[in-house]
């Protein structure tokens, strides 16, 4: 059976992605050998494909009773898993350290990645996911049920220091999220609308085998997924005025529909023919074509619009999509919000997950020029909307194909051959 995506990755309309979202992050220790972490991740993934029938080992409950909220799991490994020593595979070569995340400021804060104007949160020294080499991504309908996955994992660790005297994985992170059922994002605007169509969404996520060496042959149809976990500073935002936002979005601010100049008085104008008639939001059926910004024009007053956000995330270019060099890339938002001891008392933002090929298209998206220089356009004029995010973590992991009749996703990593068939057999194994 043909290598696949794993699931949780939600690049086509069925099934609907869930409301609740969940990134749970793991670490071994130095004197773990490669072999028993991959063991400890197989009962934790035996457990985790138990609960999606909502079965968990220590109840016997009846199946009427069983409780599912159609969770998808999704396990993805970071690259110093690969300099474990008696790793079966080497680090493959699009995963390079140049296009990974920077480590923070030994006194805080600091830019996520030279070139970027995105910065990490002066509250934090340490970003544990660059070195963490296990994360799993929950997505289910409920908070129950990721939490529930959660606590499952927790359990499997547990009982291997229990019984074992020592566990080879430890937790290291827990980010969780929401979709909010408006479809907007803390800011107020619409979130994701101008996300890759269906039919291209494969060419931007999935590997092509065509591409790889032969030392790169077993990571066709994987892919890499990208984690920020983004603070809002929603206070700043919102002093500024209706207008300023929607420019520097580039979207008017109830509707959703994309600006296509600022007249001479700063009032920013959307395309007239959005929403269409009927409709009064870009979410409404029939306005499709308007998801995705319009070419700009190029008078005076509209040249501040190549400094929107929307004018860099999805810039108007002639790069191919299937193109590393492309700066598409499929993303997956889920909002947050936690206490705070700051003045503002709590702090909202974004759980940004991303899907592509490469890591190297993250790497463009969040370094596209930041100042654009094209028909004399000079420093921009506008605050990015950089200013308006601090980070507090980030990483990028790889996301190895889901194959038929392997123990789990990447399970070629830890064994050889010969114990992969073995572990193969032994299908029912316990602690």
């Amino acid at each position: 059976m043909s290598p696949i995506l794993q699931e949780g990755i939600y690049y086509r309309s069925n099934p609907p992605i869930g409301n609740s979202f969940c990134i749970l992050s793991l670490r071994s220790d130095n004197s773990s050998q490669i072999g028993e972490i991959g063991t400890a991740i197989a009962l934790v993934w035996k457990h985790l494909e138990h609960l999606k029938k909502g079965k968990t080992v220590d109840l016997e409950i009846d199946r009427k009773h069983r409780k599912i909220g159609n969770l998808t799991i999704l396990v993805a490994y970071g690259s110093s898993l690969f300099e474990i020593v008696g790793s079966q595979k080497k680090r493959p070569e699009s995963f390079s350290e140049t296009w990974n995340f920077k480590a923070p400021e030994f006194s805080g804060g600091g830019h996520i990645l030279e070139g970027s104007e995105i910065c990490y949160s002066m509250s934090l020294s340490k970003n544990h996911l660059l070195n963490d080499h296990i994360i799993f991504q929950f997505i289910a309908d409920s908070d129950f049920y990721t939490n529930r996955a959660v606590v499952e994992v927790w359990k499997v660790i547990h009982r291997l220091e229990k019984n074992r005297g020592a566990a080879p994985l430890r937790i290291t992170g827990l980010y969780t999220g929401f979709q909010r059922a408006d479809h907007r994002n803390w800011l107020g605007f619409h979130d994701g609308v101008s996300n890759l169509r269906s039919y291209e969404r494969p060419n931007v996520i999935s590997i092509n085998n065509k591409y790889l060496d032969s030392n790169d042959k077993w990571t066709a149809h994987g892919t890499y997924l990208g984690f920020m976990r983004i603070g809002l500073n929603i206070e700043k935002w919102e002093d500024m005025s209706i207008a300023e936002q929607e420019i520097l979005i580039g979207r008017e601010k109830i509707t959703g529909c994309p600006l296509i100049r600022v007249d001479k008085n700063g009032k920013p104008i959307k395309d007239y023919r959005c929403p269409v008639n009927g409709t009064s939001e870009i979410i409404d059926p029939g306005n499709e074509r308007f998801r995705e910004h319009p070419p700009y024009g190029m008078g005076p007053q509209s040249k501040i619009l190549h400094y929107s956000h929307i004018g860099r995330a999805a810039p108007i270019d002639r790069i191919p999509i299937w193109d590393k060099k492309s700066v598409r890339i499929f993303r997956q938002g889920f909002e947050f919000l936690v206490p705070s001891s700051d003045n503002v008392g709590l702090l909202a933002g974004l759980n940004f997950v991303s899907f592509q090929n490469t890591p190297e298209r993250l790497y463009r998206v969040l370094t596209y020029p930041r100042t654009i220089t094209q028909n004399g356009v000079g420093p921009t004029p506008i605050p990015n909307l950089d200013r308006f995010m601090s980070v507090f973590a980030a990483g990028i992991f790889f996301v190895p194909p889901k194959i038929h009749g392997e123990p789990f996703p990447g399970s070629q990593i830890f064994f050889n051959n010969l114990e992969l068939r073995k572990l193969r057999k032994n299908r029912g194994m316990n602690f």
